[in-house]
């Protein structure tokens, strides 16, 4: 089974830059409020805002069992959470698009981005690696959340992953998912901007309580 830790960090704030043109100061109001929240769809975001909740509340109490009963505790959430949210999440997808920090917010493109991590799918996932990839390059997306999508889709496509953000619960253990050219993996986190994999690692066990092992 996959685990991964989701560490936010960084997340740039909207541009203050912004032509304001409106008849009335309420609506100028709106609009300069729109702005600083970065937004153009919020019930969307609060939509998003509480699917995130369900997700994060529901394993943070697996985090709180022994390490075979979390391994059941998430596979049951994988079944009572994860699948619906996906369903969900593909249909506003397709209702508004790819749900950026324009249009959501940087809260908002957080829960988009952690409930997208847990999809069992990965057909969102494809709709989405251009536009996540862009905004990664536009620093609206922390290394960690990138890193992470990544390495998750490169794993379920069969591939090696690229960060090593990936682990495997292994006989009461985490142990990292199969690594692409390992020698060079501290390299290729710190072009990114990751933390070595020692402090990534300690997080792991931090969060989850139990040992967590990398070549």
């Amino acid at each position: 089974m996959l685990f991964e830790i989701s560490l936010w960090m960084n997340m740039m704030p909207c541009s203050r830059r912004m032509v304001i043109r409106c008849g009335t100061a309420f609506a100028l109001m709106l609009l300069v409020q729109c702005c600083v929240q970065g937004q153009s769809e919020p019930e969307l975001r609060t939509e998003l805002l509480a699917m995130e909740k369900v997700d994060q509340d529901a394993r943070m109490r697996c985090t709180t069992m022994e390490a075979d009963e979390q391994a059941k505790c998430f596979e049951q959430i994988s079944i009572t959470i994860d699948t619906p949210n996906t369903k969900r999440l593909s249909q506003l997808f397709a209702t508004y698009g790819f749900p950026g920090t324009a249009k959501v917010g940087k809260d908002g493109f957080q829960a988009f981005m952690i409930v997208l991590q847990h999809s069992p799918t990965d057909e969102l996932r494809l709709k989405s690696l251009d536009p996540i990839t862009k905004a990664f390059r536009n620093k609206e997306l922390p290394p960690m959340a990138y890193a992470n999508f990544i390495d998750r889709l490169r794993l379920h496509q069969g591939k090696k992953q690229l960060y090593g953000s990936g682990f495997d619960f292994k006989d009461g253990k985490f142990v990292m998912s199969p690594t692409e050219d390992v020698k060079n993996l501290e390299k290729r986190r710190a072009k990114i901007g990751l933390p070595p994999m020692a402090e990534y690692v300690r997080n792991l066990e931090e969060l989850y309580h139990m040992k967590a092992v990398y070549p």
